[in-house]
């Protein structure tokens, strides 16, 4: 249909050429200036958009000029037929030695079907014009959202027919995503437990339409409180193994929304084996799967109860790893901050662990954000200032040097004060390094850099003196 009417609107360019062979041939003119300007008003047409104009578009201005225009162009041509009547033809009639000449009778015809065109135009703009008043979805979607009757949907969804229960979770998740009064209604009627029921099925697809409804539900505090108490979190840890990625980031992004501020869920979704599941996403999935669990993790930091857990077993320390080398900035800053809360309240639970020394001295020399750059020189601080872990970071297989010159070559005050902290550890525990050149190069180049604005904090000078 839009084919056809660009095509009619190339039609309004033979209407303007025409017109120069009529009796009044300077009408062409403005009736080709009226074609192009239907050219370059007229909006594209797809099946699935409808008609649409260029972003940032006023679309109902344009298309009102339009049918304004045409409105006009009709008058004009009503006009002529009536100057052709009286200016033109009385001759004929009165005068029969003066009949009218065959380009009258074109004119007059070719008027009148000018006339009904233009009218056909204004006619089609004005409808164009009112349907571009409806903004997206205001239309359309009550009759998108029209499903069957709820128990009928409950119905099929307690079937044991694959494909019913299919289509009863899509239709759940339609349901619960069209509005806040259809996820009260769906709860009302016992519909938890008829999607965690689905979520438990053996086919993917069945269980992805039920984890995105309940993902949907969640989104509602009180829904989140009966969701809990009849056991819907052992289900979306259950979920957590499925295959399909889909499944996962729902069943994550419906655990984040538990975890937030609640620390009763907390403690159900890391009791038993939930680290395990958590840390399985992280060993499996993809990296915005991953990057939810960081954001777990860093919500279970800042309960004082919990907080614990995450480095209760050795095992979980290579998760932790992977999440600081990994090349996802995002991931990388909730991981060291979750690192961060546990080694301000527990040092020892992060010095423990000197597997974290090489990642967190590789993130200080390769990062490009700065304050993975920053979070890491500062855990790195709880072991240079342990004596049992002081060996670990000078014998490590990632050069201290190396970090530490990336450190004080650095612009940030804050970069080159943890730089200093450092050096001055590494010096007050092991002498020796005082006759390391690159150690004492590193120190008068921050000399050099904090005594000019009258800052230098290295610690204590006589020592670099000796």
């Amino acid at each position: 249909w839009y084919q056809r009417r660009v095509r009619g609107i190339w039609v309004l360019f033979v209407f303007g050429f025409t017109a120069f062979l009529t009796e009044y041939w300077y009408s062409g003119f403005y009736k080709c200036c009226f074609a192009l300007l239907a050219l370059y008003v007229t909006p594209k047409y797809t099946r699935l958009s409808g008609f649409y104009l260029r972003v940032n578009e006023r679309d109902d201005l344009r298309i009102l000029a339009i049918s304004l225009c045409s409105l006009a162009m009709f008058a004009a041509n009503l006009g002529l037929l009536a100057s052709l009547e009286s200016n033109v033809c009385p001759y004929a009639t009165k005068l029969p030695s003066f009949p009218c000449s065959e380009i009258v009778y074109f004119s007059f015809a070719l008027y009148v079907f000018e006339a009904v065109g233009f009218f056909g135009f204004f006619v089609l703009a004005t409808l164009l014009w009112s349907n571009f008043k409806f903004q997206i979805g205001n239309y359309i979607e009550p009759v998108l959202v029209e499903i069957r009757d709820i128990k009928y949907i409950f119905a099929a969804a307690k079937s044991k027919n694959v494909k019913e229960q299919r289509s009863a979770g899509l239709d759940l998740a339609n349901l619960a995503a069209s509005s806040v009064d259809n996820k009260f209604a769906l709860v009302a009627e016992g519909g938890l437990q008829v999607l965690i029921d689905l979520a438990l099925s053996e086919d993917e697809g069945v269980r992805g339409y039920a984890i995105e409804a309940i993902s949907e539900l969640l989104t509602i505090k009180s829904i989140q409180n009966e969701f809990v108490e009849i056991g819907g979190v052992n289900t979306l840890m259950f979920a957590l193994h499925s295959a399909d990625t889909h499944i996962v980031r729902e069943s994550l992004l419906a655990i984040c929304q538990l975890c937030q501020d609640n620390e009763d869920v907390m403690v159900l979704v890391l009791g038993e084996n939930g680290m395990d599941d958590l840390c399985h996403v992280i060993n499996t999935c993809r990296m915005d799967c991953v990057r939810l669990v960081a954001g777990i993790f860093l919500d279970v930091s800042f309960s004082d109860n919990l907080r614990g857990e995450l480095l209760k077993h050795r095992k979980y320390v290579p998760v932790f790893e992977r999440m600081i080398r990994c090349s996802d900035t995002i991931t990388q800053q909730l991981c060291l901050q979750t690192l961060e809360m546990i080694a301000l309240t527990s040092p020892d639970a992060i010095t423990a662990h000197t597997d974290f020394i090489a990642p967190l001295l590789s993130s200080i020399s390769k990062a490009s954000d700065i304050q993975v750059k920053t979070i890491s020189a500062k855990l790195l601080l709880y072991f240079v200032d342990n004596a049992q872990t002081m060996s670990e970071v000078l014998n490590c297989s990632v050069d201290i040097r190396e970090v530490l010159i990336k450190l004080v070559t650095t612009q940030d005050n804050i970069m080159q004060c943890v730089a200093a902290k450092i050096l001055f550890l590494l010096v007050e525990n092991d002498r020796e390094l005082l006759y390391d050149d690159r150690i004492m190069d590193l120190v008068q180049t921050l000399r050099i850099k904090r005594g000019r604005s009258g800052s230098l904090d290295v610690g204590r000078q006589d020592t670099y003196h000796e």
